[in-house]
């Protein structure tokens, strides 16, 4: 009998207390209170080039849902072809990161060194093999293996923001 009221205690408090009872992301799942992503993700904004010629990794970067997402996220995207392009884009203005298809790398690397604004690189390697990913880690600090999804893309980037911010902080 004591059991029967020890229960039947029990099942009414927890009852009649189910809705008070909500962990700290259950208040953020109900309907209507969600986070929307503009609002969680806060990066450091920052000024991008996008450098392709066409390959494939090229056709990654110049996809319209990479862009909009980038944009989305609030840096400024510029989108260059060209060698000429680029000189122009590096001389004219702040430049943070430059997102390069890895077998264009060599011949830009010369001109993004001598960039005014000093930016990041950051090579894109489409399906490399291990041996050449770990080959170009060693080189850079941040290597993007596409094809890869707009979050990854977005971390990367914010990685190299935050070495920039760390590096300019220095000087």
């Amino acid at each position: 009998m004591q059991r029967w009221i020890a229960g039947a205690v029990l099942g009414s408090a927890a009852l009649f207390s189910g809705s008070a009872v909500l962990a700290c992301g259950d208040k953020l799942l109900a309907i209507g209170r969600g986070v929307r992503f503009q609002r969680a993700y806060a990066a450091s904004q920052g000024n991008l080039v996008i450098y392709s010629t066409g390959s494939k990794s090229g056709a990654t970067l110049s996809s319209t849902t990479l862009q909009t997402t980038l944009r989305r996220a609030g840096h400024k995207l510029q989108i260059v072809e060209g060698g000429s392009q680029l000189d122009e884009a590096l001389k004219s203005g702040r430049v943070d990161v430059v997102l390069v298809d890895f077998p264009d790398l060599a011949g830009v690397t010369r001109l993004l060194q001598s960039a005014p604004s000093k930016p990041v690189i950051l090579p894109i390697l489409f399906k490399p093999s291990k041996a050449e990913l770990a080959a170009v880690q060693r080189e850079y600090k941040f290597v993007l293996k596409a094809p890869a999804d707009e979050f990854q893309y977005l971390t990367a980037i914010d990685e190299a923001m935050k070495l920039r911010l760390r590096a300019g902080s220095k000087s």
